[in-house]
């Protein structure tokens, strides 16, 4: 089994973080998000890896070449061809059955189960589900007791008892690109999906762990911490280019790469590759990207070049991540 990235959307949701960067090369505690995808699957011994490419490609395809012991290929869409159309694209490269995952989530789904699960349902298609809070934000999916999903729902107007929601994880055997069509803007969820389910070939895979699709600035921020507090979560070592960082602060309670440069007051945050926290600074809470420059007082807040997004007065501060950040192994 080999496995697909997808890793060329546009993040529309997250800007402005994503006016000069893809998704995926949004750092997460210090780290790109896209470490965290590759190592993952790497940890099931996948070796072979498909990254369907499209905004700032050379971004994704510079940081990927200095991974070892990954066998990274390119496909960069000059038109945008949707999630399934991009895989299309990459027949010739995929073994009889391969996974396909988002460069720019956080997840720590059990791939070698899921896998398990597709060939026992003898299913064209295997998806992830988990069940979400608040699932306004995304699609609910409806199965039966075997598994064999039975439809989509739209997304509803209210939280009610939460819902089951894609991950956006798909395990697939190769008979399933047939149905694709060649070189045309094709979506799983929207044009594959629903094809599949009149011929009841979908099977739902439910993943009891942590997933964030980091779809909103909020949701952003609290992966920082998150991931920041996730002693457990494997990281590569095989990665050439990586960011090393270290805790600073008396409490231990603050991220800082190596390459920052703290004069200032640092309380409970996360400082990126490069930035400075100005000796006039008194910053608490907050996630400093890679080369900002800081000073004066912040709270609660995203510092990127040229803007500030205040976000913790409207969500729990992460800080204390003990029930989540232990499901990583």
């Amino acid at each position: 089994m080999n496995a697909v990235i997808l890793a060329g959307g546009f993040g529309s949701r997250l800007k402005p973080l994503t006016d000069f960067a893809p998704k995926p090369m949004l750092p997460v505690a210090n780290v790109p998000m896209i470490d965290y995808a590759v190592s993952h699957i790497r940890s099931f011994g996948i070796k072979d890896i498909v990254f369907t490419l499209g905004y700032y490609p050379e971004q994704v395809t510079e940081w990927v070449k200095g991974y070892t012991s990954v066998h990274p290929h390119f496909l960069v869409e000059d038109i945008p061809l949707g999630t399934a159309g991009g895989v299309r694209e990459a027949r010739e490269l995929l073994d009889d059955y391969f996974i396909v995952v988002s460069g720019d989530a956080l997840e720590n789904i059990d791939y070698g189960a899921m896998l398990q699960s597709h060939l026992k349902s003898g299913k064209a298609a295997t998806i992830a589900v988990t069940r979400v809070p608040d699932p306004r934000a995304f699609g609910l999916v409806e199965y039966d007791s075997d598994g064999t999903v039975t439809g989509f729902t739209e997304k509803p107007d209210e939280i009610g008892d939460g819902g089951i929601v894609n991950c956006g994880v798909y395990i697939f055997g190769c008979s399933v690109l047939r149905h694709i069509p060649y070189g045309v803007k094709y979506d799983f969820a929207r044009d594959l999906f629903p094809e599949l389910v009149k011929m009841r070939q979908i099977n739902a895979y439910y993943h009891n762990g942590f997933w964030s699709d980091i779809g909103s600035p909020a949701a952003y921020y609290e992966a920082n911490f998150i991931m920041a507090n996730g002693k457990n979560f494997f990281l590569p070592a095989y990665n050439r280019f990586r960011t090393i960082s270290h805790r600073i602060g008396g409490d231990g309670k603050s991220l800082a790469a190596y390459s920052a440069v703290i004069t200032g007051r640092c309380r409970r945050s996360i400082v990126g590759a490069g930035a400075a926290v100005a000796s006039d600074a008194d910053i608490s809470d907050c996630v400093v990207l890679d080369g900002v420059t800081v000073s004066g007082r912040h709270y609660g807040e995203i510092i990127g070049d040229g803007y500030c997004m205040p976000i913790a007065s409207s969500i729990r501060i992460p800080h204390d991540s003990t029930q989540i950040y232990k499901n990583f192994s």
